[in-house]
C-alpha cells in the first residue's frame, strides 16, 4: 500500500468540521518561517509562509503560503475549520507587515 504523495507545486485543502480534528501533513507546516498581516481595505488577513522576497517593481513574493480560509458563520464563530495550500502567492500594492511564525504551525497540536 503506497502512502499518498505529497506535491507542494500543486494546491491543496484541509477541512474539519465541529469537533474534529484539523491534520496537515507535517511537510506543509514544518518550514513556515513567516506570519504575514495583509491590510486590504475590505478585511485585513493573515497568512504563514516559508519564503518572502522582493520583486522587480516593488511586488513580493511568497512561497509554501497557508491561509486560514475557514467558513464563520454571522456571529464569527467557526462553522468548518478549513486551512489552504499555494505553492506561491504575489502581493502588489498592496500594504503587509511580516513577522516570525510562532509555534505552532496551524493545524498542529500543542
Amino acid at each position: 500500500m503506497q502512502e499518498n504523495r505529497v506535491n507542494l507545486l500543486e494546491q491543496n485543502q484541509w477541512e474539519a468540521g465541529p469537533g474534529e480534528e484539523l491534520k496537515i501533513p507535517e511537510v506543509y507546516i514544518s518550514r513556515l518561517k513567516f506570519e504575514i498581516v495583509v491590510f486590504t481595505m475590505k478585511k485585513d488577513f493573515t497568512f504563514r509562509c516559508s519564503e518572502k522576497e522582493q520583486l522587480p517593481g516593488g511586488g513580493w513574493r511568497f512561497a509554501n503560503v497557508i491561509i486560514d480560509t475557514s467558513k464563520l458563520n454571522p456571529k464569527g464563530e467557526v462553522e468548518l475549520q478549513r486551512f489552504t495550500y499555494h505553492p506561491e502567492l504575489e502581493l502588489v500594492n498592496v500594504p503587509f507587515m511580516a513577522m516570525p511564525a510562532p509555534e505552532p504551525g496551524p493545524g498542529e497540536s500543542d
